[in-house]
């Protein structure tokens, strides 16, 4: 099934007589759409699966995308003819025809500075915004659409309506099904002060068991922002549905019962300067410089702030381990004081105190400015365990060059290792780098009884490639910044966090580091009640259906802050409307939209 279905429809239209087509059809276009990230289909995929291929209906010229970068919303085939975007006028009288095919080149090969420049939130906004025709004409095309199709196999077609209608329809869609016709209408209804446009419960006929309910929170949404106190996004999103049959609501908003199940979905993205796990990622930023300069031959080294010189900083390392006291050496990390700001509860991590000498070593390394002093460093430290002037402590399980240099020095069998020229004072620290980490983040995940160690031991390898052992690494960290932000945003209990945790384990066992990922956590919903309630849904939907034939008749009641069809009044509740003057959550400003589905049995 091809576009040659558009095709088809119109040497339908071609085939009436003028008289007969009324000339409202004179602006409608036909685009046909094998795609569902194309743009156009996600006001209705929120509500319902959009069938593909489908037939869309529209005013012409209402997306004629122009931009290269925006190439990866369309369609995209296999063949330069199909990757062309097919459009069709309807009748045009001074043609002889109703039928008008057109195509647009691909510009996704040509580069155009113009384009580049272009904002694509705004420019997909301003698109969706003139794709309706009037309702009028959104009747016509349905009619003619269930006269041609009548005996075929064709796609469903998707009407776009202005909402200037009475009831503000904004789209209509046909498709067949067996032995019947098959119509779905949308409606919106635009927020008004105190929700006067809000439907009655208890005046739709329903039948108990087949009503569905759907509420949808996000947490890191205005009012939580508000909390945060702080002009920047937290680095992430997180959003709370839930779903419940049973028991009935009676009006709309109503709270889920804690009996529901809730799925957390969440998104998060490390580097956050909040988090209680940004010592962790200023400390694994470094180390990716290093373990990749090694095949890049390009380091990111840290400017000079005036610090203590690193050789001084090494010599007071060595008096204080002579001592048996090198922790004195090592600066206090800053505390984060996110708990307090957000007034809730989250995860926080001790300072690992068995640090051995490579550890203390890291610390003063990482602050080098260049290679030369990195090389020069090392240099003074294997001068000074070659004298025999002391013999520093390292864990038994650190399997390092230097630990091993450290060992021979205790035996006196030191071999001074040849540092010039290469990059070999980059290896030696990268590896002391990870070694310090891997027991960094075990400590933390022990610490906090986030897990158990068999959780990780596949994740804390020594015997594995520098780069492998940064991966498993940089896994862990992803892992311990999202139930970072799940306890700080949800209080969740510790067992919860441990489930969460453990599900990440899981997936990373078999995938790489992806923060674009969408994890689905489910948990009781008894779990998140202290914090749904203070919390508005941002989506709340009721739906009931009923069979017909072999089909279904649905009806879904949605309210949300934000409107799927920006072509139909405006796009979100805070524009246009007057301010409430309350901070009740139970005041805020929702968007109504209703989907009906009608079966006609043929």
């Amino acid at each position: 099934m091809d576009s040659q279905n558009v095709t088809e429809f119109g040497s339908f239209l071609s085939k009436l007589s003028p008289e007969s087509v009324d000339t409202i059809l004179q602006d409608v276009e036909y685009v046909y759409i094998s795609n569902g990230k194309d743009p156009r289909l996600a006001g209705v995929g929120t509500l319902m699966a959009v069938p593909l291929p489908i037939i869309v209906a529209q005013k012409p010229g209402s997306m004629v995308v122009a931009d290269p970068d925006i190439s990866e919303y369309l369609p995209q085939e296999s063949s330069i003819s199909n990757k062309n975007r097919m459009q069709m006028n309807s009748y045009d009288v001074t043609q002889g025809s109703p039928l008008k095919m057109q195509e647009y080149a691909d510009l996704s090969d040509i580069e155009s500075p113009v384009a580049f420049q272009v904002n694509k939130e705004h420019f997909f906004k301003t698109s969706l915004t003139k794709l309706g025709i009037p309702f009028n004409k959104t009747k016509v095309v349905a009619s003619l659409y269930s006269l041609a199709s009548d005996g075929k196999s064709w796609p469903p077609i998707l009407i776009f309506s202005d909402g200037k209608d009475r009831k503000h329809t904004s789209c209509l869609m046909l498709s067949r099904e067996e032995q019947c016709l098959k119509s779905t209408v949308i409606k919106v209804s635009c927020p008004e002060p105190k929700n006067v446009h809000f439907p009655k419960i208890h005046n739709m006929k329903t039948v108990e068991k087949q009503m569905k309910y759907k509420a949808r929170y996000d947490m890191m949404g205005k009012l939580l922002q508000e909390i945060i106190s702080n002009e920047q996004d937290f680095a992430g999103s997180l959003v709370v549905e839930i779903k419940w049959s049973k028991p009935i609501c009676t009006a709309v908003l109503q709270s889920p019962p804690l009996e529901s199940q809730a799925h957390i979905l969440a998104q998060v993205m490390s580097g956050d300067e909040r988090s209680t796990a940004h010592g962790f990622y200023r400390e694994l930023e470094m180390l990716r410089s290093f373990v990749n300069g090694l095949e890049t031959g390009e380091i990111l080294w840290l400017a000079d702030e005036g610090n203590t010189p690193i050789l001084e900083q090494l010599k007071m390392l060595i008096e204080r381990l002579k001592l048996g006291d090198a922790a004195k050496t090592e600066k206090e990390p800053p505390q984060n004081e996110m708990s307090e700001v957000l007034g809730l509860d989250t995860l926080s991590f001790d300072r690992r105190k068995d640090l051995d000498f490579t550890d203390h070593l890291w610390n003063i390394l990482i602050q080098c400015t260049s290679y030369s002093e990195l090389e020069e460093a090392l240099k003074y430290v294997f001068a000074v365990l070659s004298n025999g002037e002391f013999y520093p402590m390292v864990h038994r399980k650190n399997n390092t060059v230097i630990a091993q240099l450290v060992r021979e020095a205790c035996a006196g069998k030191l071999r001074m290792p040849n540092l010039a020229g290469g990059i070999y004072a980059i290896q030696l620290l990268a590896e002391i780098g990870l070694e310090k980490l891997r027991q960094d983040y075990v400590h933390a995940f022990l610490s906090t009884e986030l897990v158990v160690l068999g959780n990780i031991e596949s994740f804390v390898q020594t015997e594995e490639p520098l780069s492998q052992r940064l991966a498993s690494l940089e896994k862990l960290h992803h892992v311990i910044e999202m139930s970072v932000m799940l306890g700080m945003f949800l209080k969740l209990s510790m067992q919860t966090l441990n489930s969460v945790a453990i599900q990440m384990l899981k997936y990373y066992e078999n995938n790489s580091v992806n923060e674009k990922h969408l994890f689905d956590f489910p948990v009781p919903t008894s779990q998140i009640k202290s914090m749904i309630e203070n919390c508005a849904p941002c989506l709340w939907q009721m739906e009931f259906s009923k069979p017909v034939q072999n089909a279904t008749e649905t009806t879904k009641i949605v309210l949300a802050e934000e409107n799927p069809f920006p072509h139909v009044g405006w796009s979100s509740a805070s524009e246009n409307v007057p301010e409430t003057g309350s901070e009740d959550f139970r005041d805020r400003l929702y968007y109504v939209i209703r989907l009906e589905d009608r079966v006609s049995v043929l």
